[in-house]
């Protein structure tokens, strides 16, 4: 599923290409996917200027601004893609970005038997929502929806935030000492954006069992914890994220993160950093795939 480093990857590529632009009609699809009264459209999203694009954990936030009201933001659009979401952006019919989770219907025709959900930007751009699965949605919120949303609201610290520190992640394990580490990177109350890919990958960067307790982790393995959490994510942004390989539309003709992992989907395989094969288990209820000799405690 899209974790932070494929929404950044979405957020990077929508706000270079769709801020400013004036939302002129949207069609949805498919109402199991629309949180919100069925006038919110009309009355806060269309004839609104996107003024920036934003992100907080794995979701979309796109700033709307009414024309004609001042400077400041009027609302917001919230896009959550969860497990099979894609955000596809057309002009004059060829796709120009497309993101999210990595099926054949993000390089279809659009719009295809997946879409959800229509955005017309302009008399020529459209930006389309697929979900094959239907497990995301997309909301209205006001102009402050961090503070305001109630998901949004209760999420934690973005680990590519300024207020993601050494201590805040303390704090996030002392609050659940009992819990698997990895559960607690897996709570998005306790930190958010990082999904199961990143969770193995960051705990094999740091040398830590996925299963140790979270409470007992000393100062210097919280270091280390909170030093790989900020490696991987940004080099995964950085490269596009693991959901975009094999689509070189924006991974630029390169694989993604995914070609870089040490340990996800490499059960069996030898361990990059000593050799030993990479071993599968389930840790918080998730498949986990760890090196059971660097990460031995």
């Amino acid at each position: 599923m899209p974790e932070l480093p494929e929404v950044e990857t979405l957020r990077r590529g929508l706000a270079a290409r769709i801020t400013g632009m004036r939302v002129t009609a949207v069609e949805i699809g498919d109402r199991k996917i629309f949180d919100g009264p069925e006038d919110a459209i009309r009355h806060d999203v269309e004839d609104h200027q996107i003024s920036r694009v934003a992100r907080r954990g794995k979701v979309l936030i796109l700033f709307l601004r009414e024309p004609g009201k001042g400077s400041g933001d009027s609302g917001s659009l919230l896009i959550h893609p969860k497990m099979t979401g894609q955000l596809v952006l057309t002009s004059g019919g060829v796709t120009v970005f497309a993101g999210g989770h990595p099926t054949p219907s993000m390089l279809r025709p659009m719009p295809n038997a997946t879409t959800r959900a229509v955005f017309r930007l302009g008399p020529a751009c459209c930006l389309y929502y697929n979900d094959a699965r239907r497990f995301g949605w997309i909301r209205p919120a006001g102009p402050d929806p961090c503070r305001t949303d109630p998901f949004l609201a209760r999420l934690g610290p973005d680990p590519l935030g300024d207020d993601f520190t050494p201590a805040a992640l303390r704090q996030a394990l002392a609050r659940h000492p009992r819990a698997p580490v990895k559960a607690v990177l897996l709570d998005q109350t306790a930190i958010a954006g990082i999904g199961n890919i990143y969770a193995d990958e960051v705990l094999h960067r740091a040398r830590i069992n996925p299963s140790r307790s979270a409470g007992g982790l000393g100062q210097a393995e919280a270091l280390r914890l909170h030093a790989a959490i900020k490696e991987i994510l940004r080099a995964a942004a950085g490269s596009g994220g693991t959901s975009f390989a094999g689509y070189v539309n924006e991974a630029r003709g390169r694989p993604g993160y995914l070609g870089q992992a040490h340990v996800f989907r490499r059960q069996g395989l030898p361990c990059p950093v000593c050799g030993t094969a990479i071993i599968r288990a389930t840790v918080a209820g998730r498949a986990t795939n760890f090196c059971p000799h660097c990460q031995q405690r």
